[in-house]
């Protein structure tokens, strides 16, 4: 057990996977209800891994401030995409660590990115509407170099799948199902 990780099953899991192909296999899934406002209760649906489902019985909510018309009661949906990129590197660097045997005594990311509203606001076409830029800090202090700790945060990213979608960028494929009242 290395920082809270068993890295006996961390090995065997990356042999199963290197011996049987289709235990990489992962499906994720949400559900998101609007409530009122800009406020909406997302749940979390049941995953697989490997073809195994696995419950997940969380949910959480989606809130704008009273600045952007909601009622400041949950975070906002890039505070949201930002936590999850976040805890995907996370996961990454501190299982590549686990991996390399060094113990880490403490490990923080901060990040921060700026927006600019007109674009979504749709008051002026040639303004970018997602983040042009994610700045991050990571802030780590352990057994290990600062080179190596370098080292790293470069895996953190090549091995994180949200850190790699933003880098790549994803192909949405949606539809709308409606019903007229």
């Amino acid at each position: 057990m290395r920082n809270g990780i068993a890295t006996a099953a961390l090995s065997e899991f990356v042999n199963e996977v290197r011996e049987t192909p289709e235990e990489a296999a992962m499906e994720y899934g949400i559900n998101i209800v609007w409530e009122s406002g800009t406020r909406s209760r997302i749940e979390a649906k049941p995953m697989t891994v490997g073809g195994h489902k696995v419950s997940r019985k969380f949910s959480w909510k989606a809130d704008e401030p009273k600045q952007l018309l909601g009622t400041n009661h949950a975070a906002n949906p890039q505070e949201l995409l930002l936590s999850g990129l976040g805890a995907c590197m996370m996961v990454s660097f501190l299982a590549g660590a686990s991996a390399k045997g060094i113990q880490l005594e403490t490990l923080e990311i901060d990040f921060s990115g700026s927006l600019d509203l007109r674009g979504f606001l749709g008051v002026e076409s040639n303004s970018t509407v997602g983040f042009p830029q994610i700045d991050y800090t990571i802030h780590v202090t352990g057994d290990a170099s600062a080179a190596t700790f370098e080292e790293l945060h470069q895996i953190s990213v090549a091995h994180s799948p949200n850190a790699q979608t933003m880098l790549n960028a994803v192909s949405l494929n949606g539809q709308v199902v409606s019903t007229s009242l």
